[in-house]
């Protein structure tokens, strides 16, 4: 029951964002936090940031949730961990869709602090609303949260450690975004609330026990 009004919350915050964002009302508040942001940049700080955006890309998200699939399936046999990709790829082609109905037009090149552009798979879509980026690297950590706090999956190492690497470089996505110039701070939420929403999908249908094999 508690995860359904988990998930219930989740789903309704990301309906409502999403209109918000496509009445233009979290337009100030997103510029306002833009140049905030960006008042402190320095090119090292660019070249920082920029690593983050390596991480949330299309090719090592989708090649990392393979390997985490295909590493939970041949340790424990367990072929719920397919749900995560399921789960990944359909609320991907969700993030697509949205970036051509919510109209949100994403920050002007003037806001552009990447140091470099390169990209094996690149899609261009009209709109910014949510942020793909934010979502697949949200989704990756949010899986390794689950291993590091799950009963099923326990750890040797203490598990303060993994959950401050993880909050760390989860704020290091938010970040990132916004300072160099790719997203609006709704977007970025928008990212987050589908990537959680994600992540609790997956694991309420997963109903397999793990065992080592």
């Amino acid at each position: 029951m508690r995860d359904k009004l988990l998930i219930f919350l989740v789903f309704s915050t990301f309906i409502i964002l999403t209109v918000f964002v496509a009445r233009q009302v979290t337009r100030p508040f997103d510029l306002m936090i833009t140049q905030s942001i960006q008042q402190i940049g320095s090119h090292p700080l660019d070249l920082a940031m920029y690593f983050f955006t390596l991480l949330g890309s299309l090719e090592f998200s989708s090649f990392a949730l393979l390997v985490v699939c295909w590493y939970f399936y041949r340790k424990y046999q367990w072929p719920g961990v397919f749900l995560y990709l399921f789960f990944f790829m359909a609320l991907s082609g969700i993030e697509f869709i949205w970036k051509y109905v919510v109209i949100y037009t994403g920050p002007g090149p003037e806001f552009d602090r990447n140091p470099f552009h390169w990209a094996l798979i690149m899609f261009r879509t009209p709109y910014s609303f949510p942020s793909g980026h934010t979502f697949r690297s949200i989704f990756l950590l949010g899986i390794w949260y689950q291993r590091v706090t799950s009963n099923f999956l326990p750890l040797k190492e203490r598990k303060w450690i993994h959950i401050l690497l993880i909050l760390s470089l989860a704020i290091g996505v938010v970040y990132s975004r916004i300072y160099l110039g790719d997203h609006w701070m709704s977007d970025v939420i928008g990212g987050c609330l589908l990537a959680v929403l994600g992540i609790l999908l997956a694991s309420r249908s997963a109903q397999y026990e793990l065992r080592p094999a």
